[in-house]
């Protein structure tokens, strides 16, 4: 027993020492080895087995052992764990985790990024891990309801990556750099790991890793280049339109600061390069619907009167803003250095005019709130006036009132003008409760109270706004008194309406907007073209050429196949002939013989060839007299008129009758005279016929009930000649030609709504043209 315990304590133990000599085996090192041999030797034999590096088909086995080898011996409290208890990292026990399993968020690369970390250039990001640029990522709804919405006024840049990416690692340093830069700029950065969130990288249109794009004013522009720090500024300044900024000298600034017709606030920036950076380009691009700027580099010459005269110090970064008073800067600000959260503070606090005009929805928004709540309303107070030079001095008057009054800077209290003949539906909306004065009264001044985003109560100021002096102090009292009340009690306004949208003024024009739009598409679509390497659109043009080749082989196989088998049946139907001329005036009357019996009997398409038996005496005149009855029925495709000659298929009507009417009799002496004016109406398609026999010859039949003598079916040989002269005078005295077709059309009629007996017949007989004696 003893013997038996010893044995198995040495096999535990070697193997122990096996597996222990094995971890160590894959480092390379001795089990005394100290920790920085360790680490120099993870680091050549990562570097040689890593899977993007070594073509090895085993590469990817080795550097996992490798790594398994590392995060054990690479930590002096999990190596000592090993060489005492035989765990590793991979299979051992975890004290930390006492239910057992793996880790979930165990990364068998960690310790290869740890080492790779510090001295190498670059990082390895095994499992995602990125560091500093994950806090930057978004997701695809983040990009849907505020990074796209806000690039009209805050562009976001956006860096694409992956883990097993080199080229990401190599790059990584930048772009955190980058991105810390934007942000301090006050732009957006973004991150997007496309192994996280597919549905924004099927929504980018991501094809490959890294890649550096940009969202500005909705549109998508993407990074080219080799990256480094200077190709990424430069990377941000396209993303502002160069017209963002105007250049000042000592000449042009004066008509500069007059911009403010244009109900923007002008501003300044001072700065020692040639063009100002995105520390500037960034809150420009913010605020250009309020403010319109201007930059001056300090080392120009061209720009020294203006910098004296507002004493700008030329080795700092300057801001100027001004308004209609452009003698002396409203706010002004000079540093070493500007930072973009002390440039929005100032450019925030001063980005309306002393007397803004409500020249489009958004301002509309901003000066007029809505608030519901009676104490808390805020009031607006709007000059209404028009877009001419006569009325500059009301506006003058009313402004130098809103910055003089008690009133002024109160928070609830935004004094506005507005343009009458720009904003007519607006101004309409409120003029529709008050009766329209004479030109010559004062101006008119309405306090606006919104309650709604659409709905607002208002009243008009009682003595409107004149300018002659005793009547302006007038005006300037009622309306602060009036002001004061709304403030302090409950007192409502009398008017109430719905408001329309207000028109933008500042909008492009309509062809601008549309060329606008074409181009963005012109560019989406080349964006689209050019994101492709040259190896794809040959595959591409490739694909393409074989699917067209494809395709025009197969429908040549296709043309043959059917011309054969086109050959080999031959045709059975022919498509009817027109009935009736071009102009629609006439109808096409076809002969009936030999050639055309095909055509129109034995192969034509369903429908009904009606035909008159005629002979050389009777022809003419029978078909002029068929023509005018059948011409109301030729605008049907389904009929075809036409007519036989009796001298030459006489046999051919014989057969016809014989086969129809199953006769015994012996038809070959039928008399020609009595078939004249027969109209048949044959079905070649279904093998049938109906027959019109001529009115008088009708009646006679009835008489005799003798159809086949009526038809001239019963002469014959045995008949003397004195017999058949008298029957034929006979004949001759019961039919005259003008009454053979008098009841022709009722037939037709009757023959299209079914009551007429369809003849039936189980073969066409032949026909051919010959003269019978």
């Amino acid at each position: 027993m003893i013997v038996c315990q010893i044995l198995l304590s040495c096999l535990l133990l070697s193997i122990s020492e096996a597996e222990t000599e094995s971890l160590y085996d894959v480092l390379g090192v001795k089990r005394t080895a100290s920790q920085n041999e360790i680490k120099q030797a993870y680091k050549k034999l990562a570097k040689d087995w890593h899977p993007d590096k070594n073509d090895d088909p085993n590469a990817a086995d080795k550097f996992t052992k490798i790594n398994e080898a590392y995060e054990t011996l690479g930590r002096p409290d999990k190596r000592r764990e090993y060489d005492e208890f035989g765990y590793t990292s991979a299979t051992g026990r975890q004290p930390s985790h006492p239910h057992g399993g793996f880790h979930e968020n165990y990364n068998p690369f960690s310790a290869f990024e740890q080492f790779f970390a510090s001295g190498s250039g670059f990082q390895f990001h095994f499992g995602g891990n990125f560091g500093g640029i994950d806090k930057y990522s978004i997701t695809l709804r983040q990009y849907e309801t505020d990074i796209l919405p806000n690039s009209h006024r805050k562009p976001c840049v956006i860096y694409v990556y992956n883990d097993f990416c080199f080229n990401c690692m190599r790059i990584e340093n930048y772009v955190e750099k980058y991105l810390q830069e934007l942000k301090a700029a006050g732009l957006c950065a973004a991150t997007v790991h496309t192994g996280r969130d597919a549905l924004l990288v099927s929504h980018l249109r991501i094809i490959n890793v890294p890649m550096i794009m940009a969202v500005s004013a909705g549109r998508i522009t993407y990074f080219k280049g080799t990256v480094n720090t200077q190709t990424l500024r430069d990377f941000t300044r396209t993303l502002f339109s160069p017209t963002i900024f105007s250049k000042v000298k000592d000449g042009t600034f004066q008509g500069f600061l007059n911009g403010f017709i244009n109900n923007r606030v002008s501003a300044i920036f001072f700065g020692l390069k040639q063009d100002p950076g995105t520390r500037f380009l960034a809150p420009a691009f913010y605020y250009q619907d309020n403010i319109a700027f201007a930059y001056v580099c300090t080392t120009d010459p061209e720009t020294r009167m203006l910098r004296e005269k507002y004493n700008i110090n030329n080795n700092r970064e300057t801001l100027l803003l001004f308004n209609e008073e452009t003698d002396a800067p409203v706010a002004s600000i000079s540093m070493q250095r500007l930072p973009r959260t002390t440039i929005d503070e100032v450019l925030e606090s001063n980005k309306y005019l002393m007397l803004p005009r409500l020249s489009s929805q958004r301002y509309f928004d901003e000066l007029c709130p809505e608030e519901n709540k009676v104490k808390k309303r805020k009031l607006c107070v709007v000059l209404v006036t028009k877009k001419k030079k006569e009325h500059d001095q009301y506006r003058e008057s009313f402004r130098k009132f809103s910055q003089k009054s008690k009133l002024a800077g109160h928070e609830r209290i935004k004094f506005s003008y507005i343009y009458e003949d720009t904003q007519k539906d607006f101004v309409l909306a409120l003029m529709k409760e008050r009766i329209q004065e004479n030109d010559t009264a004062p101006l008119k001044v309405a306090i606006l109270w919104r309650v709604e985003e659409k709905k607002l109560t208002y009243e008009w100021l009682e003595t409107g706004w004149d300018l002659q002096r005793e009547k302006e102090k007038i005006c300037e009292e009622k309306l602060e008194n009036r002001l004061t009340v709304l403030l302090t009690t409950d007192s409502i306004l009398p008017y109430r309406t719905n408001l329309p949208e207000l028109y933008n003024e500042h909008a492009a024009s309509l062809l601008v907007r549309i060329g606008n739009k074409l181009l963005f598409w012109a560019d989406r679509i080349m964006l689209y073209f050019t994101r492709h390497d040259d190896m794809t659109w040959i595959a591409v043009f490739l694909s393409v050429i074989f699917v067209i080749g494809m395709g025009y082989f197969m429908h040549k196989l296709a043309s043959i196949e059917e011309e054969k088998i086109h050959l080999s049946q031959p045709q059975r139907k022919h498509p009817r002939p027109p009935s009736r001329t071009f102009d629609e005036k006439a109808i096409h009357m076809y002969e009936l013989r030999s050639s055309t019996y095909k055509e129109l009997v034995k192969e034509a398409d369903t429908g009904l060839t009606i035909v008159v038996l005629v002979d050389k005496e009777s022809k003419d005149k029978l078909l002029q007299e068929f023509s005018k009855i059948v011409l109301p029925y030729s605008r049907y495709s389904a009929l075809t008129f036409g007519f036989v000659q009796l001298e030459y298929h006489i046999s051919w009507f014989r057969h016809l009758l014989q086969d129809g009417t199953h006769s015994l009799m012996n038809l070959s002496h039928i008399n020609i005279h009595n078939c004249v004016g027969t109209v048949l109406a044959l079905n070649g398609f279904r093998k049938c016929y109906y027959v019109y026999i001529a009115k008088r010859a009708r009646k006679w039949i009835i008489d005799t009930r003798n159809v086949t003598q009526a038809l001239g079916l019963m002469d014959s040989d045995f008949n003397s000649d004195e017999e058949q002269e008298n029957e034929d005078a006979k004949a001759s005295n019961l039919l005259f030609i003008d009454d053979l077709l008098v009841g022709l059309q009722v037939w037709l009629d009757k023959v299209f709504d079914g009551s007429v007996k369809k003849i039936k017949i189980t073969e066409w007989p032949d026909m051919t043209d010959a003269m019978q004696s």
